[in-house]
């Protein structure tokens, strides 16, 4: 599996705000209500980015002890234990959260520029929510990028060598 490019998901984050801000264009211009982002949207994407730490954290002590143990080898048991499945589990939930938070980041983006440009919606229950929403989700996307290099695989490990983001060769 390659690892997530960057420049795609800045792509997507930028499709993603020109999607944002020509759907309240045009829903402003017919005169519908324009969608609001609330502090639930936030909420959610912080759960989101803390369940992706959670099942992150263990994965990253995992590669940096495995590290540590290619450079200096010792028969003391592992302090971290995980296995193939859950690290590979891990990467792809961080892949799926870079591309949901790219996404989701870039509308909600386009809809606070739009707000803030326009001048439409109340700063305290429109554009701040909205903006809050934003900032979730690119650090969603963000945050899956970190946890996916995380699970990178070094040279030599795997099929795929430095490409290989698989998850940690564990299985002890």
């Amino acid at each position: 599996m390659r690892a997530l490019s960057i420049p795609v998901l800045a792509l997507i984050v930028l499709l993603g705000a020109g999607f944002g801000a020509q759907m309240m264009d045009t829903l402003a211009a017919r005169g519908h209500s324009l969608p609001i982002a609330g502090w639930l949207t936030t909420l959610v994407l912080l759960v989101l980015n803390g369940v992706l730490l959670f099942f992150g954290i263990p994965l990253r002590r995992y590669m940096v002890e495995s590290e540590q143990r290619r450079e200096r080898p010792t028969m003391a048991p592992r302090r971290h234990q995980l296995d193939l499945l859950t690290a590979f589990r891990t990467v792809l939930l961080a892949r799926a959260c870079a591309y949901t938070g790219s996404v989701v980041g870039g509308i909600f983006t386009g809809q606070t520029l739009f707000l803030v440009i326009t001048g439409t919606g109340d700063p305290l229950t429109a554009v701040l929510p909205t903006g809050a929403a934003a900032l979730a989700g690119i650090s969603l996307a963000v945050l899956g990028v970190v946890v996916e290099r995380w699970g990178r695989l070094p040279p030599g490990d795997g099929e795929g060598g430095a490409e290989s983001t698989e998850g940690a060769g564990a299985g002890s």
